[in-house]
């Protein structure tokens, strides 16, 4: 199950504090297991970014604002690479590894944004599926409050995304065919539930530079997902650091 760690390190690349122009350094993301009998896993992956007034790269993640970066009210395109899988072998539980594999896939949405220096950010983003894996659709809002100096920023947030029942299927679900090949295991098709989150993001400008990045985040899957076969826990901490050469 190394996709959680890696979703971490993306996490970490797709939502760190934007550093204007391009920049280029190393990241690293700590993940705790979460399916049954997995261990916990550190990632160090490159980290490659661009940010300028419409166009944004952010590792795997990239995205067209229609208005230009600073104004209050946007429309955000992003495409994104989604790197959860499932491959059963990973697992030392008798039962997962004999689960089928889940695949990546590539995520297309839209957002809109706003931002008021007084009230912080709200963001509504809409994706789904877009090469055909799973069809699955999530919806997402997040509220943040960026608190700034010339030398650093904070960013605590807080947000709910809800999933829809073909994309929990594929992360979470055990089809019929499963259920009936695999002994000790039931059939378990989700409806559309989601998972709340709670986080904060750091930047620290070392030099004009040279940037430091870290982040935390806790997520809380609720709901029918609370009763997944698959899961061992549905709550857990993510951690992620990186340090940057901003051109």
């Amino acid at each position: 199950m190394k996709w959680i760690g890696f979703s971490a390190a993306l996490l970490a690349l797709s939502s760190s504090p934007a550093v204007a122009g391009w920049s280029l350094g190393v990241g690293a993301s700590y993940s705790p297991a979460v399916y049954k009998d997995t261990p916990s896993n550190q990632v160090v992956i490159p980290v490659i970014g661009y940010e300028g007034e419409h166009l944004f790269l952010r590792g795997f993640t990239a995205g067209y604002r229609v208005w230009e970066r600073r104004s209050p009210h946007n429309l955000i395109f992003r495409l994104a690479y989604d790197p959860r899988t499932l491959q059963p072998s990973d697992s030392d539980d008798p039962i997962i590894r004999q689960v089928d594999k889940r695949k990546s896939t590539g995520l297309g949405g839209i957002s809109y944004q706003y931002a008021n220096r007084s009230i912080g950010q709200i963001q509504l983003t809409i994706a789904g599926d877009i090469a055909g894996v799973h069809d699955g659709l999530y919806a997402e809002t997040v509220y943040s409050v960026p608190i700034r100096t010339k030398r650093w920023m904070l960013t605590p947030s807080i947000g709910y995304s809800l999933n829809s029942s073909k994309l929990n299927n594929h992360l979470y679900g055990v089809s019929q065919e499963e259920a009936d090949r695999i002994n000790g295991l039931d059939e378990f098709s989700p409806d559309g539930d989601g998972q709340f989150f709670l986080g904060l993001r750091g930047l620290f400008k070392f030099t004009e530079h040279i940037v430091g990045t870290a982040g935390v985040r806790y997520t809380n899957l609720e709901g029918d997902l609370e009763d997944s076969p698959l899961l061992e826990d549905t709550d857990s901490f993510s951690a992620n650091i990186g340090l940057v050469y901003a051109f």
